[in-house]
C-alpha cells in the first residue's frame, strides 16, 4: 500500500520567502521551495534525535567516553613504559616485552580475567 504524504501549511515573513526563493533559484531545476522546505525540517529533525535521553546521543557519548579513556590508557602506558625503560637502561628488555605482550596478549588477558574471577569468588 502506497504511503500517504502529510501536507501541512506554514507562513514565513516575506523576508525568508525572498531568501528561500533566491536558494531555490540557485539550485537545480528540480529543487523546489518544497524540496528545501522538507530538507530544512528533515535536518531539524535528525538534530533533535540527539537530545539528551535519545540512543543516538547515548551511543555518542559512550564513544566519546570511551575515545577519552584510551587516550588516557595509551598515555598512562607510555608513562609505565618510559619509566621502566629508564630503570632498567635496556632497551631489549622493553622491546621483547612489547614483542611478548602483541604476541601472547590473548593468553595474558585469559589468564588476568582468571585471577579476576578468582577475587570475584572469595
Amino acid at each position: 500500500m502506497p504511503q500517504k504524504n502529510i501536507k501541512r501549511s506554514i507562513a514565513m515573513s516575506p523576508e525568508m520567502h525572498a531568501l528561500l526563493t533566491q536558494i531555490a533559484a540557485k539550485h537545480e531545476r528540480d529543487i523546489t521551495e518544497s524540496h528545501l522546505i522538507r530538507e530544512a525540517i528533515r535536518q531539524f529533525l535528525d538534530d533533535q534525535i540527539d537530545v539528551v535521553g535519545s540512543r543516538r546521543h547515548f551511543q555518542k557519548s559512550i564513544q566519546l567516553r570511551l575515545e577519552r579513556l584510551e587516550h588516557s590508557l595509551l598515555f598512562h602506558m607510555n608513562i609505565v613504559i618510559y619509566l621502566l625503560d629508564a630503570i632498567l637502561a635496556d632497551d631489549t628488555a622493553i622491546d621483547e616485552a612489547i614483542i611478548t605482550a602483541r604476541r601472547d596478549g590473548a593468553v595474558l588477558m585469559q589468564k588476568v580475567e582468571a585471577v579476576r574471577d578468582l577475587k570475584e569468588e572469595e
